[in-house]
């Protein structure tokens, strides 16, 4: 089982490397919030009531192509209608002239430890510390 972790974390990793001291960083503007919710959100049980926490953008300069890391934390609903606690979720955003377009969820669930591990790793390799 570690085995199959790692390959994820480095398969996850090659998307995206940031040396934090270099990376640019920028809030989401709302638009791009409602593009990640929306895609994100999409398979929560009560995606209304979901709530995020929203970390700026990093941008590593020397990033070659549209599409970079981002890592946000979501408090979500059950089946039972009580909230999980917040998780950290690990995606890539694709860029248009600098603005987020798409959004692809890559690990982080409530349900599964190991995702749920997997992300933190990948966030903090992509300069996130959410925790």
């Amino acid at each position: 089982m570690e085995v199959l972790k790692t390959a994820i974390l480095l398969a996850f990793i090659g998307t995206g490397s940031v040396e934090v001291c270099h990376a640019e960083t920028r809030p989401l503007n709302d638009a791009e919030r409602k593009i990640i919710s929306g895609s994100y959100g999409a398979d929560l049980k009560d995606p209304v009531s979901a709530q995020y926490r929203w970390p700026d953008l990093i941008i590593d300069p020397a990033a070659k192509g549209d599409e970079v890391g981002y890592c946000f934390r979501v408090n979500a609903k059950n089946s039972y209608g009580g909230y999980i606690g917040f998780r950290t979720i690990a995606g890539t955003v694709k860029r248009n002239n600098g603005k987020v377009v798409i959004y692809s969820y890559k690990a982080g669930t409530s349900e599964d430890a190991i995702l749920g591990d997997l992300a933190e790793r990948v966030c903090r390799h992509w300069g996130y510390n959410l925790r």
